[in-house]
């Protein structure tokens, strides 16, 4: 079999090779919660092709950098985001995803907490937009954001990354909510507390100090002295009868709670890491 290239060492490029060469570029799929809604980031291009429509922040990869460090150098151009990490979701090589000539792009994703952004370099705009509420999208990008919400699917129930969306602590209606959001479903309330609990990965967080002006308690009745009694004898009876009255009606104007108790505050969690990392190392996995 003959030799597939050429080589002239006082070349620019000494290897000539009888194949064409193909670009390549990064995309990154970011994900955040925010308003109760799980949202991914898009920028507007400012270019062609597809100029003013939406895409996901990424480019060209340069020849003296990794693919990973060259999504995060177009995340940080485009949108001026700083992600702390980011994962591989796959490559993408249709022969016709890029009308300017063969490209193959290697998408990355990652799940941050919400952030301001802001559209640079050759992206004129950058938004976060609800998973429901995408505008179409340039290039194959439609079918990376379907390949990336199949993996935060699958993901979620062996990695914590419906933690990492929300804040430190969190009550279990929070933890439902967005679980419920990035799977699409509904979930019984009882059954997905008892199972989330039964799991052992939460554990008891203090809860957030209650305001004292949500802590409304049941006045309780002045107790009544015998000098206050002698008072109340020497008034003259329509007298005695109006300052009842208007006791009785300032007393109906206060605030009262439920069985004169503060509001009741619900419990707050966090991730009980140690114990999520001993059910991996088991092949375990979280079921609601």
């Amino acid at each position: 079999m003959g030799k597939n290239f050429t080589y002239d060492p006082g070349a620019e490029f000494p290897y000539q090779y009888r194949y064409e060469h193909m670009a390549v570029t990064t995309d990154c799929v970011i994900f955040t919660y925010e308003d109760r809604q799980l949202k991914v980031l898009l920028v507007c291009r400012g270019s062609e092709p597809y100029k003013g429509s939406w895409a996901f922040p990424g480019g060209f990869l340069q020849q003296n950098e990794t693919a990973k460090d060259g999504a995060l150098r177009e995340l940080r151009e485009e949108t001026g985001l700083e992600a702390a990490a980011i994962g591989e979701l796959g490559v993408f090589s249709d022969p016709n995803r890029d009308p300017r000539e063969r490209v193959i792009t290697i998408a990355y994703y990652a799940l941050v907490k919400p952030s301001e952004v802001i559209g640079g370099d050759d992206a004129d705009e950058a938004a976060w937009f609800p998973i429901d509420q995408l505008p179409e999208l340039a290039f194959d990008h439609d079918k990376i954001f379907e390949a990336a919400l199949e993996r935060l699917r699958r993901d979620i129930h062996f990695e914590p990354i419906g933690f990492d969306l929300l804040d430190d602590t969190f009550t279990i209606p929070d933890l439902q909510r967005l679980y419920e959001v990035i799977l699409g479903v509904k979930f019984d309330r009882r059954n997905f507390q008892r199972k989330i609990m039964a799991s052992g990965i939460l554990e008891e967080a203090d809860a957030p100090a209650l305001d004292e002006s949500a802590m409304l308690y049941e006045a309780a009745p002045a107790p009544i002295m015998m000098a206050d009694m002698d008072f109340f004898a020497a008034m003259p009876e329509p007298m005695m009868e109006e300052c009842c009255l208007k006791t009785a009606m300032a007393e109906s104007e206060l605030p009262r709670s439920r069985k004169g108790r503060p509001g009741r505050v619900a419990s707050h969690f966090r991730l009980n890491r140690a114990k999520y990392d001993e059910m991996k190392e088991d092949g375990g996995k979280t079921e609601f």
